[in-house]
């Protein structure tokens, strides 16, 4: 047991240690065989943002880089920061930040159903319900729960002027296709509370390049991990063999299972069968003693058998003798007939010179019979 244990430990470190050395000459390699500028592309995770404020008037405007934050405020222009931005090979995102009362803002309640919807019925409440039309304005909105009513939902709208966008766009030295998204200036209650807009013609910019790397990397990854696999199956080739086997026989005596299972319900079944023939007269029997207990003043027009109940069957006898009122004392005293009842009311015909009569005979079983 020590043993084992020994060789396990050494095992594990050892596939470490090889697992270390193998990804930095990878790592190596990678660096080696790149360009200085798509490294340094490559790892890079800062965001880069061109923030363009107007205040009375004038346009003020930051550029923000983690590495590069002093060189691009010293730009004079967002056009000059997004030129530095373009030299670096690097993506950049302009924002328009607008003082709050160039905004116009409404507030309204919805119930709670209603917020996955709310996207596609805002715009069109905004030219029901306002003078702007939608070719003419931006609009965000911002969702939160009501204060007066918590089963209800308080929609906050946010509608901008395309024109006053323009301008100061323009007093930047850009245009509208370069602008990303435009918010107003947060204040006192948090930027939680406020939109981002984000315009449809918006810059972006396209990551293949480093998609393919991570891409490859990842192909690198599962090759190795799959060659570690191959060689665990190759030990465990013959546990994996003997795991099959069994599921084959498990699955043969499951087999074998259902049969005798099926054999036993179809011998349940025929034992029913046959104890419902012994203990149920046949339909000729029934017949045949219709006929010995009928006097031979009286004859049938019509004779049923039917199950009025699941396990009771019943004889339904329609005709005519001559006393009618004598004939269920004459059928209770039959073996196989019980609870003689007339059915209907017995009328006399005339033309016949008898009473016409119906009546109903519970079917007795051979068990029943016996016991009687």
């Amino acid at each position: 047991m020590a043993e084992s244990i020994w060789r396990k430990d050494i095992s594990a470190e050892s596939i470490a240690v090889a697992w270390s050395r193998v990804w930095d000459w990878y790592l190596a390699q990678a660096r080696a065989a790149l360009p200085a500028s798509t490294l340094a592309w490559l790892q890079d995770r800062g965001e880069r943002r061109i923030i363009i404020r107007s205040q009375s008037g004038s346009v003020e405007i930051t550029g923000l880089d983690e590495d590069f934050n002093t060189k691009v405020a010293e730009a004079g222009t967002a056009r000059d920061i997004l030129t530095q931005f373009a030299n670096l090979k690097q993506s950049v995102k302009v924002i328009l930040e607008l003082p709050r009362d160039k905004f116009f803002v409404r507030t309204l309640e919805a119930p709670l159903a209603a917020r996955t919807s709310l996207a596609q019925s805002l715009p069109k409440e905004i030219e029901r319900k306002t003078l702007f039309k939608l070719n003419e304005i931006y609009f965000g909105h911002v969702i939160a729960k009501s204060p007066e009513h918590p089963d209800r939902l308080r929609v906050t709208q946010w509608i901008l002027r395309r024109d006053i966008v323009q301008k100061i766009i323009e007093q930047a030295g850009l245009s509208l296709a370069q602008l990303d998204l435009v918010r107003p200036e947060a204040g006192s209650d948090g930027e939680n509370e406020l939109p981002q807009i984000l315009l449809e013609h918006g810059a972006q910019t396209s990551n293949w390049f480093r998609r393919t790397l991570i891409a490859m990397c990842g192909l690198g990854l599962l090759l190795i991990a799959i060659g570690l696999g191959v060689r665990a199956w190759r030990v465990d080739q013959i546990g994996a063999q003997l795991d099959e086997e069994i599921a084959v026989a498990a699955q043969r005596a499951g087999a074998v299972q259902l049969m005798a299972n099926q054999a036993i319900a179809e011998g349940a079944l025929l034992s029913g069968l046959r104890r419902y023939r012994e203990n149920t007269p046949a339909l000729a029997d029934l017949i045949e003693e219709t006929a010995r207990i009928l006097p031979d003043s009286a004859y049938l027009t019509e004779w049923r058998l039917s199950e009025p109940r699941a396990g009771e069957r019943a004889v339904d006898l329609v005709g005519l003798a001559t006393s009618a009122a004598d004939l269920p004392a004459l059928f209770d005293k039959s073996p196989m007939f019980s609870n003689a009842t007339l059915t209907a009311a017995i009328m006399p015909d005339l033309q016949e010179k008898r009473e016409r009569f119906s009546m109903q005979l519970r079917v007795r079983t051979k068990k029943g019979a016996s016991r009687r």
